[in-house]
């Protein structure tokens, strides 16, 4: 899609003649005008077309909702400061602030935050104090075993908070995975800052594992564009990712999978301007086993092959190797049943409704 190839080379050279008036409005009506308003910025005759006010619009609303969650999170910091460790940015939050060329280009529903057990009610209590209230559909009791507690939402500034005590629910496929593990996870937290204040993060490595995965639950195209372009401001900022970490994680995880159709999908939007010679090798699919429903890389060696699709993705990175030819067939089927992680014949579900808009009240 010639968006993703824009936000992949930052380009903002593209006319708003290039797209269809049908897809300016899906566009904007799934959360990417903003990209789509800086990828034409510096299109003379944007200003004449008639969806012109409504791909503005688009861009000057985002800037507004997600400036309102920019400063929540920074006041959510300074109010923590002196009274817990620092906090742990999570998703849109972090990797919007983090990576993306303007906050604002990466739309959220809420800001996700993560800490230890042993201080998440003194966070919350912190948090009602600065008039966020309780608020969900489910009964307290279910959130007493639930990866983050009960969603918090500030009627004056619009803005939902979720604290979350792990990074996915205890019925998740991948709950029980290592590379989410407590024990890995507290060593991929990276000291940052947020408007010059400490945070944590996650580092790059875990980030692509965790977006991935988290994207796999509830699937749809939306969120799956989502996915990538988070995947392509990552690498475009971290191109020194330790590969070789990451492919030990996925050795034996259902994770594999998830990380494998998302970087299979970067591969077949987004291709570099020109094919470099160091680019021409074969990348191949890597060979997979299946149990219990789920197929993982059979070993580290074969997971090469998600290298490799990364490297067209980023259009920064060399090939380290080569890899062999292999059966395309299963990729295939492989994420045709991907893309019903998280769907209704999961068992996995959002606990809250998926319309929630941070416009819109509870």
């Amino acid at each position: 899609m010639l968006l993703l190839q824009a936000a992949s080379q930052n380009r903002t050279d593209l006319t708003l003649a290039d797209f269809r008036a049908e897809q300016i409005r899906w566009a904007v009506e799934t959360g990417l005008g903003p990209l789509l308003r800086r990828a034409t910025a510096n299109d003379p005759t944007a200003r004449t077309s008639p969806l012109w006010p409504f791909l503005r619009g688009a861009d000057l609303t985002a800037r507004l909702i997600v400036g309102e969650q920019m400063d929540a999170m920074d006041e959510i910091i300074r109010t923590c400061e002196g009274q817990t460790p620092p906090l742990t940015l999570l998703k849109g939050i972090s990797i919007g602030e983090q990576h993306y060329p303007e906050p604002h280009l990466r739309l959220m529903g809420d800001i996700d935050v993560l800490v230890d057990q042993g201080i998440i009610r003194t966070v919350e209590s912190l948090l009602l104090r600065l008039g966020y209230c309780r608020y969900s559909e489910n009964p307290p009791a279910f959130y007493d075993t639930h990866h983050h507690l009960t969603p918090l939402f500030h009627p004056g500034k619009r803005v939902w908070v979720e604290i979350h005590r792990g990074l996915f629910p205890a019925d998740s496929p991948v709950a029980s995975d290592r590379v989410f593990g407590l024990e890995n996870l507290r060593r991929e937290l990276r000291l940052s800052e947020f408007r010059g204040r400490p945070v944590n993060r996650l580092s790059d490595e875990l980030q692509v594992v965790y977006l991935a995965s988290h994207w796999a639950f509830g699937f749809s195209r939306v969120r799956g564009m989502v996915g990538m372009l988070d995947l392509i401001y990552l690498l475009k900022k971290a191109p020194g990712l330790r590969w070789e970490r990451i492919l030990d994680w996925l050795d034996g995880s259902i994770a594999a999978t998830y990380v494998y159709v998302l970087l299979r999908g970067q591969r077949r939007r987004v291709r570099p301007t020109r094919q470099r010679p160091e680019l021409r090798y074969p990348v191949e699919d890597p060979p997979l086993t299946g149990t219990a429903g789920s197929k993982c890389l059979a070993r580290p060696l074969e997971a090469a092959a998600l290298t490799g699709l990364v490297y067209e993705a980023s259009d920064r990175l060399s090939p380290a190797s080569q890899v062999t030819k292999a059966s395309e067939k299963r990729e295939h089927g492989q994420e045709a049943k991907s893309n019903s992680v998280g769907g209704k014949d999961s068992k996995h579900t959002e606990e809250r409704p998926r319309t929630r808009s941070p416009l819109a009240p509870p």
